[in-house]
């Protein structure tokens, strides 16, 4: 039942008072609306000074102070997932993949009309060639620097297991193909005959989700065919995903709609799964999950993140928004950010249990000094569950301390008895504030009956 909503783990060290800490995620603010998109942010590509992107069926550019132009009339597909990349020139080659047809943006947007090129399902860039995947198990390159040009004989089969062709994607110099069971791995070997690649490694484990292979720490993570997430390391995938990861992957009818992003932020590296049910966070630094969910949803609103004008930009998956990304932020877009942690049971069984009282060390002192009363004087909620967390009841407000109130004491008492399976507390907030929780105590006592 123990689980971390809108908040993450931090490992402060031998420095600290304690050694770890729990910390809220990073709020949002308005950075940029989007006239006229018809759909969410799909899509985004970092290009010096500009961030491109696909809202909608539409590409869009923003530009460091929040200006957007729509570029062209040219429209995109809804109906699948979209890949951007670029290419090495001066002024580079944006190509975008969408549903079996590429378009490229270098001084306007066009699609690419060139009948050598296969129907193109995914994208990636290596040594400055596009690389695409198509419904089968072929894959495809194309010309040096340019979006516009592909040779028919440039292209390979991902044939080491006959299965098809899921997506591909780039690590280093490396061309990565990700099958339905198996993943290949090509590099350019500068052969004068097919692709010039020559394959390199083979891997038995495939993927389940074209979606959720997203860059993490120089490597690939991504959803596997064993409905686990794995990591990238040589040519093996590393699990990373907890049992209740796995179990929320499996009970989706559709895996293939699992989508990810990945960021980097304070000396953490973020990688981020989301389906229509649920998000959940891994943090390459501690090597924990954690939930996402906005108000009113139960997952994440952002579909994308992308490092731009020296901070982090997130676009909105229901609209064309973007937002910046911060802990500056204390909320989302002026919707709440609830955060939530969920203890561990408390159980002495067959005993009951009697709860005297509380303690919690908590960032205090914390409220806004202005605006609503919940974050001038805000408060921690306190629930408990006594059925294993299927139920939680008798909310209590623990008051955290106004602006200043360092000295604030959080702590409450009289909570009862619970039955010898135990109680689950959770504890949480809303206030517009900083939050920070470092440790928990409890006075308990043991029934002898």
């Amino acid at each position: 039942t123990a689980r971390l909503v809108n908040c993450f783990m931090e490992q402060i060290g031998r420095e600290g008072k304690t050694q770890t800490a729990i910390y809220a995620v990073d709020g949002l603010q308005g950075f940029a609306a989007t006239p006229g998109a018809n759909g969410p942010v799909r899509a985004m590509l970092t290009v010096g000074t500009y961030l491109y992107y696909v809202a909608g069926t539409s590409l869009y550019r923003v530009t460091e102070s929040g200006v957007v132009s729509h570029l062209g009339a040219m429209s995109i597909s809804a109906t699948a997932p979209v890949y951007m990349a670029r290419n090495r020139r001066a002024t580079p080659d944006i190509g975008i993949v969408c549903d079996g047809l590429m378009y490229y943006y270098r001084t306007s947007l066009a699609q690419v009309t060139d009948v050598d090129l296969l129907a193109p399902t995914s994208l990636a860039v290596v040594d400055g060639m596009f690389v695409i995947g198509t419904a089968n198990n072929t894959w495809q390159v194309g010309e040096i620097d340019d979006a516009s040009a592909w040779d028919g004989l440039s292209f390979e089969r991902a044939d080491a297991n006959p299965d098809a062709v899921v997506v591909v994607s780039a690590r280093q110099n490396e061309a990565v193909i990700f099958g339905e069971q198996s993943c290949e791995f090509w590099q350019n070997a500068g052969m004068a005959d097919g692709s010039g690649f020559a394959r390199s490694g083979v891997m038995d484990l495939g993927c389940v989700a074209m979606g959720s292979v997203a860059p993490v720490d120089q490597t690939l993570a991504w959803v596997a065919s064993d409905r686990t997430v794995r990591l990238l390391a040589g040519y093996q995938g590393t699990r990373i995903s907890s049992h209740a990861v796995e179990r929320d992957i499996e009970d989706l009818a559709d895996r293939s709609t699992i989508r990810a992003t990945s960021w980097v932020k304070d000396g953490h590296t973020f990688y981020s799964i989301t389906s229509a049910s649920w998000t959940w966070g891994y943090d390459t630094v501690t090597g924990e999950w954690h939930n996402r969910a906005s108000y009113g949803l139960p997952n994440w609103r952002v579909s994308s993140v992308a490092a731009f004008a020296g901070t982090l930009i997130a676009g909105d998956a229901t609209n064309g928004n973007l937002y910046e990304m911060s802990a500056d932020f204390l909320d989302e877009a002026s919707a709440p950010l609830v955060s939530s942690v969920t203890f561990s049971p408390t159980t002495a069984f067959p005993h009951r249990l009697t709860f005297h009282r509380l303690w919690f060390d908590v960032e205090t002192g914390v409220g806004s000094g202005q605006g609503q009363a919940e974050d001038v004087d805000p408060h921690l909620m306190l629930e408990w569950s006594d059925d294993g967390g299927a139920t939680f009841k008798a909310q209590r407000r623990l008051a955290i301390g106004q602006q200043g109130q360092r000295l604030t004491r959080v702590q409450t008492t009289r909570l009862g008895q619970c039955r010898p399976q135990g109680r689950v507390f959770r504890l949480s907030c809303s206030a517009r504030v900083a939050r920070a929780i470092y440790q928990a105590q409890a006075e308990i006592e043991r029934d002898a009956a």
